[in-house]
């Protein structure tokens, strides 16, 4: 009801979040499709590229952290950034990557981000295989997430529902790979067999498929590493997004 009524209201309605938005609002039929605009290409304040990059974290912090994870040099390492809630798929994710795991043992799964047990908080089961599987390493909350996604082969981001995530801007921008679901802003910052995979929602068998085609294809892991970093350049470099609202604000004068 909000929605509608600001629709109304308003002889435009700016959507910062997404283009999906933008077709559930016409969908809904809250407005006509000429009262909307989209800012940029979806993301809301777009992303300080000179920050995630790479090259700005030091060899010395990727070889202190490698040791610290017992990362060897073959091993491939798939990397969650976000919240352990149901929600973001960690009960499929856990899972997956434990039956995986058995058959490729030179892999490892990190996890990052907070805790939310009092909210959505993931199964007992799930908390037991973590625990179990010496493969899976949990680091809580990170304020940096740059050197843990320099020690990284691939983002897994198997969320149920997002808005923009910016943990997929920042990982593809320090230039790796990332398998997401077919969710809003997820399929609209990768695209398939460009920059990364697209798999259904809690789906444990695709997202081990596409952990095994990351695995036995590293030409492809390559090629869609190297088309990574400049695809959020050219679409989510904060400077074009407020250069898009600046637009905006003066059509509006």
């Amino acid at each position: 009801n909000a929605v509608e009524k600001l629709t109304y209201s308003c002889a435009t309605l700016v959507l910062p979040n997404s283009f999906a938005m933008e077709d559930i609002v016409i969908n809904e039929k809250f407005c006509k499709k000429e009262k909307l605009r989209v800012v940029g290409n979806g993301s809301s304040n777009g992303i300080d590229t000179n920050h995630y990059d790479i090259g700005k974290v030091s060899i010395d912090k990727i070889n202190s952290l490698k040791k610290q994870l017992n990362i060897e040099p073959d091993d491939t390492v798939f990397l969650f950034i976000g919240r352990i809630v149901k929600d973001k798929g960690i009960n499929e994710l856990v899972e997956s990557f434990d039956v995986f795991s058995k058959s490729n043992p030179k892999t490892k799964l990190i996890i990052v981000g907070p805790r939310e047990k009092e909210l959505d908080p993931i199964d007992e089961r799930t908390e037991l295989l973590i625990k179990k599987n010496r493969r899976i390493y949990e680091s809580g909350f990170i304020k940096d997430i740059r050197p843990y996604v320099a020690i990284s082969d691939v983002l897994i981001f198997p969320s149920y529902r997002e808005g923009f995530p910016n943990v997929v801007l920042q990982a593809s921008c320090m230039g790796i790979p990332c398998i997401v679901t077919d969710i809003n802003g997820c399929n609209e910052i990768i695209t398939q067999n460009f920059n990364g995979l697209i798999i259904p929602t809690k789906n444990s068998d695709a997202i081990k498929d596409a952990m095994l085609e990351m695995l036995t294809n590293p030409t492809k892991r390559k090629e869609l590493a190297h088309n990574a970093r400049p695809n959020i350049i050219n679409k989510y470099k904060r400077e074009f997004i407020w250069e898009e609202l600046l637009d905006l604000y003066n059509s509006l004068k």
